[in-house]
């Protein structure tokens, strides 16, 4: 059962590398529901800064938004692999330039900007920092939970409960994680900033749409591969 379910999670990402065309379409749909994210947040089209006051957004175009985050992974493989093993980027391109047309460099290699972008997205709105204190701050006190010794533990006891010492190192470590991830991550805000406002959100669909529309219906590339 287990071999039977790896083969599904294989063959399913062996066809996503082999799918550029429709991860940039798909990466090109959730450009549109960028533009009606940020459009119906700002209440402006063009509007750069968004007042605090402003964040109203409907839970579906809010969803939509954060599935880009899971769209992103599949985006970045696609670039990835279609390089690393010189993989057509459609079945048509493969049909037009032959069986040795190879990976088109163009496409791979914003496919993987555009994975990166995915998650660079929505990094406004998730509160990333706390998120991944937490998870480090949980696998932090598993492994010190099951490495310390009984002895230790049963030492510890005498003076103190453990699991209150487990919920102290818990929080000092979701703080600290916390607070550097929130000072590492304000460069990453100001490049999503960019990302978020809807007229570069217009330039990236457009891309997306026309680039991978032409590589899966006429195995052509709007730019001509780089090698």
């Amino acid at each position: 059962m287990i071999f039977q379910i790896w083969d599904i999670f294989q063959d399913f990402f062996d066809w996503v590398a082999e799918s550029a065309a429709i991860m940039l379409v798909l990466s090109g749909l959730m450009a549109i529901t960028w533009i009606f994210y940020e459009g119906k947040r700002r209440r402006s089209f063009t509007k750069r800064k968004v007042d605090e006051y402003e964040f109203d957004v409907t839970k579906f175009l809010r969803i939509l938004s954060y599935l880009g985050i899971i769209l992103g992974v599949f985006v970045i493989w696609a670039g990835a692999i279609g390089l690393l093993r010189n993989l057509p980027p459609s079945f048509k391109y493969e049909e037009v330039y032959g069986p040795d047309a190879g990976a088109n460099i163009f496409t791979s290699i914003s496919l993987i900007i555009l994975g990166i972008v995915m998650f660079l997205k929505p990094i406004n709105d998730l509160p990333w920092a706390g998120i991944i204190g937490l998870i480090v701050g949980s696998a932090v006190t598993f492994f010190i939970a099951i490495a310390v010794p009984d002895i230790l533990v049963e030492f510890i006891a005498a003076y103190i409960d453990p699991r209150w010492v487990l919920g102290i190192i818990f929080l000092i470590m979701v703080a600290i994680v916390a607070l550097t991830v929130k000072f590492y991550i304000s460069g990453l805000m100001a490049i999503s900033k960019v990302l978020s406002w809807p007229p570069v959100a217009v330039i990236i669909m457009l891309y997306c749409l026309i680039q991978g529309f032409s590589l899966w219906i006429f195995g052509v590339s709007i730019v001509p591969n780089l090698l």
